[in-house]
């Protein structure tokens, strides 16, 4: 959302108990006074009607508390979740796991180049998986096996079970490129980016589609209209749920910038089926008696047994960066239903819940009693999925010394969705955390380096507030700045 300047200083003079002083961020401070400057905060007037959750806790074995405010109460955590995900998956999958796409069949090619039965698309939820570098090696490599022809039309498989979406996610959400669905079948983060920028006033703004290729049979009904430069932006990019049509809507200012945005694919299989056979045809291959997955003879079908071509995604290590650094969702459930194969003789028909029991099965061997954290969800895109700051600072707590899972936290004023938060200031490069956001709550959680004083752990949530997001942010910035203060005091 981009605010006028006058909103901006609006904003500033009317939240100047969290706006602090360079000179005061630079005082030292005890350890003894921190549970009194966090409160100072927490008690601002307008988080009078808010919910408020700290916990602050030197690293290592003989840790020490700074500060505890509510930390034993349940707070939705909205992207924090990720944390127990990401954590989990690095320590029961491993640093070096990746996810394989597979292109099988029941037989080498003949002398002619064809393959007999059908060509199978082995999927195992690979978040990374992208046309431009994935789908094309896999065609690549079947073509220099000498596959010229497939006979008997593409198939899919995959282990994974269970529903693609929350059952608590919001409606709203399933629309969004964030809200994209967790198909074992994904490629291109199975979503449709888009770009409206201004035309001239009385026109329709023009909008785009950032890949037209992955879009031609997309119908896009354009309501919008260009405006004056000192109008404001009320656009509106609407996906019908389960269709292939955007709506667009609003005013567009004259001269504004471009806007950015996405829309997630309605059928991630359907999608990715279609992608494969436009690189088939690219590359010369042609397909004969092509079906669809959804074809009631699949059942009936013998299953592959030959490999012909595989696309392995990054490391662990790396896709954990990504969805910590960049809070992405996709990403999240994604791990999770990885995570859930490890449990696939006990929940065999469902990932998800697989994947949650593995998260409990690692808190209960950090010594974190499984209620502590009643997730739902991968992302935190639900408001269901309920913990503690103490718990999150556990979890955070037996992290310390993992260097992919640290490496995989934004930091501060420098990357990730950290990137424009604390840049001039103390914490600069000093603090590694996980934000969290959803309407009415904020979360940061994570490690800081203050020069004077030793590592600490800390989470903050803020709960139930009728405050704009970057307000509520400045409140959470306010106490972390604390941190960067710390002074041993001898």
């Amino acid at each position: 959302m981009k605010n006028s300047l006058f909103a901006e200083i609006a904003l500033i003079l009317s939240s100047l108990i969290v706006v602090i002083p360079v000179q005061a961020q630079s005082d030292r401070l005890c350890p003894a006074q921190m549970q009194k400057e966090v409160e100072k905060i927490a008690q601002s007037p307008k988080l009078n009607h808010s919910r408020v959750g700290v916990f602050i806790q030197t690293n290592g074995t003989k840790s020490q508390t700074l500060a505890s405010l509510d930390s034993d109460r349940y707070f939705m955590p909205a992207s924090n979740t990720k944390l127990f995900v990401t954590a989990t998956a690095i320590k029961t999958l491993g640093a070096d796991y990746r996810f394989a796409t597979r292109l099988m069949s029941r037989n080498l090619p003949n002398d002619r180049g064809e393959i007999d039965h059908g060509l199978w698309l082995v999927a195992s939820g690979d978040p990374s998986l992208q046309s431009a570098t994935g789908l094309k090696s896999l065609v690549t490599q079947l073509k220099n096996k000498g596959v010229k022809q497939i006979n008997g039309g593409i198939w899919t498989l995959t282990a994974r079970k269970g529903a693609e979406i929350g059952d608590s996610w919001e409606w709203g959400d399933l629309q969004e490129y964030y809200g994209a669905k967790a198909s074992p079948f994904t490629i291109n983060e199975n979503a449709l980016n888009w770009i409206v920028s201004p035309s001239s006033i009385g026109k329709p703004a023009i909008f785009a589609w950032e890949e037209p290729n992955f879009a031609t049979d997309w119908r896009v009904d354009n309501q919008s209209i260009t405006v004056g430069a000192d109008e404001p932006s009320t656009l509106q990019v609407i996906r019908p749920y389960d269709q292939k049509v955007v709506i667009i809507t609003g005013q567009v200012p004259e001269k504004s910038e471009p806007e950015l945005g996405g829309v997630a694919i309605p059928d991630p299989e359907a999608n990715l089926l279609a992608l494969l056979r436009q690189e088939l045809l690219a590359q010369g291959i042609t397909i004969s008696s092509d079906s669809s997955n959804k074809n009631s003879n699949k059942a009936q079908k013998l299953p592959p047994i030959q490999d012909l071509a595989i696309a392995l995604s990054p490391p662990l290590s790396e896709l954990i960066s990504i969805t910590n650094k960049n809070s992405n969702n996709l990403y999240a459930e994604l791990l999770l239903r990885a995570l859930g194969d490890r449990f696939h003789e006990v929940l065999p028909d469902d990932s998800v819940l697989g994947g949650l029991l593995a998260v409990n099965k690692y808190l209960q061997s950090i010594n974190v009693p499984s209620d502590n954290a009643l997730l739902v969800d991968g992302s935190g895109l639900s408001r269901q999925n309920l913990t503690t700051p103490k718990t999150i600072v556990q979890l955070l707590q037996s992290m310390a010394s993992d260097r992919h899972f640290r490496k995989s936290l934004a930091i501060a004023g420098v990357d990730g969705s950290l990137t424009n938060r604390f840049k001039n200031t103390d914490a600069q490069g000093i603090i590694q955390a996980k934000t969290g956001g959803l309407t009415g709550s904020v979360a940061l959680s994570g490690y800081a380096s203050p020069p004077h004083y030793r590592e600490v752990i800390f989470s903050i949530i803020i709960n139930n507030s009728n405050l704009p997001s970057k307000e509520l942010k400045q409140y959470i910035d306010a106490i972390a700045l604390l941190l960067t203060r710390l002074d041993t005091c001898e």
